[in-house]
């Protein structure tokens, strides 16, 4: 039954994937688009846990779950990073994410998987996949996620908007399931803090939109009234 998790979790974030997507389309703000793209990758991941766990795993279906599971932390760092502020190393970071996940995906499509993927169910990791797949992990997930954590942390701290201190928390969430893991017998441990980390994502990302909408209301309300001073 270790599927009930991680399909709650797929139904969960295609809610939430779908709000930020909208928000996206109305403010069309660069890391709107990236929050909204790493949540649909979120969406990819958990249906891939899903499906692993209730049917057992294939090639293809592994391939398009690991993609997603090794590249959505760096695309949630590059968000995080754009709503912070658009500087420069926010672009360089997002033009490192966007052509290092492309470079991993065309290795992936073309890369064998080995033949004992038919017999697993559950949660696996990359054991399946050659090495030169493998290297694209420490490219977009580890720094994905030292970068997101950074940021988060140091944006928290120069803005005190509590946005950056739940991704943050949420960041720790989802950092701490391959960890606990190695500890604890139970396989729902990984989904689980999958499931918890992505709802802290979420309730981040919609408190710096909060604060965003209210930020622009005060440089427009402020504005407007350095205007009627002059008048």
């Amino acid at each position: 039954m270790m599927w009930i998790i991680p399909l709650l979790a797929m139904l969960v974030s295609i809610a939430f994937a779908w709000k930020l997507s909208t928000q996206a389309a109305q403010r069309k703000k660069w890391s709107d688009m990236l929050f909204a793209a790493s949540l649909w990758m979120f969406v990819v991941a958990t249906y891939g846990e899903f499906y692993g766990s209730a049917f057992g795993w294939n090639p293809w279906m592994y391939k398009v779950y690991y993609f997603a599971a090794i590249a959505l932390v760096a695309y949630m760092a590059a968000a995080t990073l754009y709503a912070r502020t658009e500087h420069l190393l926010s672009k360089v970071f997002v033009a490192y994410t966007l052509a290092v996940s492309f470079t991993f995906l065309i290795t992936l499509i073309v890369a064998p998987v080995q033949p004992d993927i038919f017999e697993q169910r559950g949660p696996i990791g990359g054991e399946y996949m050659p090495s030169s797949v493998r290297l694209y992990s420490p490219l977009l997930s580890a720094v994905g996620g030292v970068i997101l954590l950074i940021s988060a942390a140091l944006s928290w701290w120069q803005t005190r908007r509590f946005g950056f201190a739940t991704i943050f928390i949420a960041a720790m969430i989802l950092s701490s399931g391959g960890v606990i893991s190695k500890y604890v017998a139970w396989p729902g441990i990984l989904p689980t803090t999958e499931f918890l980390g992505i709802i802290a994502y979420y309730i981040g990302v919609q408190q710096l939109a909060h604060d965003s909408i209210n930020i622009s209301r005060e440089n427009r309300g402020g504005g407007e009234r350095g205007a009627q001073s002059h008048s």
